[in-house]
């Protein structure tokens, strides 16, 4: 199973557990961070105001003065690299996240730490093949059952520098023409939260497989390096996925459906030290990552996504390089989502900081 983690730019350029039903949709916001909501909606009762500078069904063009002007005071500003551009959200308190709008992928996430300074979350790195400049990392959405080569279009920004600020995204799919999706990336007080909205607007049913919201979290050392709250989850250990297309450190590829063994997560305050690729089933809401090398923490959290996909390339690799990162995030990696005709289904991805 291939799953794109990464992105293209061109030289010319706890908590309860979450479980998965069906009921109609109320018309309400989902009040963050870690709000945990049912995740399939009937589409006839879904009614989400559009972002206030947006009208509905409208799309603004990747221009970097345009934009400037369209959204000035809603807490972003924009940067052109080339064939896309960067919106770069920021907050009063200091956390700020920068988001490559047509490829949807969140390439960097700051927050204030308890000694007054800001680190930086995510991990991303750059690699170079042929004529094209790889950014691997990050956080990103991915669909093995679709078309990756989709852009993202901007719908919208709404909010302010004060309490939060929203990118709302939008993609048809040229693979699965019945499936409109929208992604929604928040970063609100110490949180960022990354939504994916998939609506089924055909007349037959429809399996996504191969979803996942997954980000490359920034650490010293795999060995410095703890997830905590597991404990009596269920796992299924799966071959690794590299960030593009691929397999982790260039481990040769084993067919989609191959998983090795399972069983039970027996440590609370697991170390990450050795390498490992897992699903975990039967996990809890949310759960934490500490980084006693750099004395920091993340509550990675989920709504609508019943797995949790993690990967630590363990201490065998050089600690400091471009491999100094677990990878964490909700998934439905071993069961599909299964969309009846006008229904919606939505999985959010939670990064809190609790170091503030």
């Amino acid at each position: 199973m291939a799953l794109s983690h990464s992105t293209i730019v061109s030289y010319s350029s706890c908590l309860p557990m979450c479980r998965y039903s069906k009921l109609r949709l109320l018309s309400s916001h989902p009040s963050l961070p870690l709000h945990f909501n049912n995740n399939v909606k009937r589409l006839e009762s879904f009614h989400l105001p559009p972002p206030a500078a947006a009208a509905a069904s409208s799309y603004f063009p990747i221009d970097v003065e345009y934009l400037q002007r369209e959204f000035s005071g809603h807490g972003a500003t924009f940067e052109d690299i080339g064939e896309t551009c960067v919106a770069k959200l920021k907050l009063d308190n200091g956390s700020s996240a920068n988001v490559m709008l047509t490829r949807g992928v969140v390439t960097s996430y700051k927050v204030k730490v308890w000694h007054g300074g800001k680190v930086e979350l995510l991990h991303t790195w750059v690699d170079q093949e042929q004529e094209e400049v790889v950014i691997r990392g990050g956080v990103s959405s991915a669909f093995s059952s679709s078309d990756e080569t989709n852009e993202w279009s901007l719908h919208g920004i709404t909010g302010d520098s004060e309490n939060c600020v929203q990118v709302e995204l939008r993609r048809s799919d040229k693979k699965m023409k019945e499936i409109e999706m929208k992604q929604i990336i928040t970063l609100r007080g110490d949180t960022l939260s990354i939504e994916l909205w998939v609506t089924n607007k055909g007349v037959s049913p429809v399996n996504i497989k191969g979803c996942s919201l997954v980000s490359y979290l920034t650490v010293s050392t795999p060995e410095a390096t703890y997830a905590v709250g597991l404990e009596g989850s269920d796992f299924v250990e799966k071959t690794p996925f590299l960030p593009r297309f691929g397999l982790v450190q260039g481990e040769e590829e084993e067919e989609d459906g191959q998983y090795g063994l399972s069983g039970e997560e027996e440590s609370n305050y697991k170390q990450l030290s050795e390498e490992m690729s897992r699903i975990y089933t039967l996990a809890p809401s949310s759960f934490t990552i500490i980084d006693r090398g750099r004395r920091n923490s993340v509550v990675v959290g989920r709504e609508g996504f019943e797995e949790v996909y993690m990967y630590s390339p363990g201490s065998k690799l050089e600690s400091y390089t471009k491999s100094a990162y677990v990878c964490i995030g909700p998934s439905s990696l071993l069961k599909p989502i299964s969309l009846d005709p006008g229904c919606v289904w939505r999985g959010v991805l939670h990064l809190h900081n609790p170091n503030s």
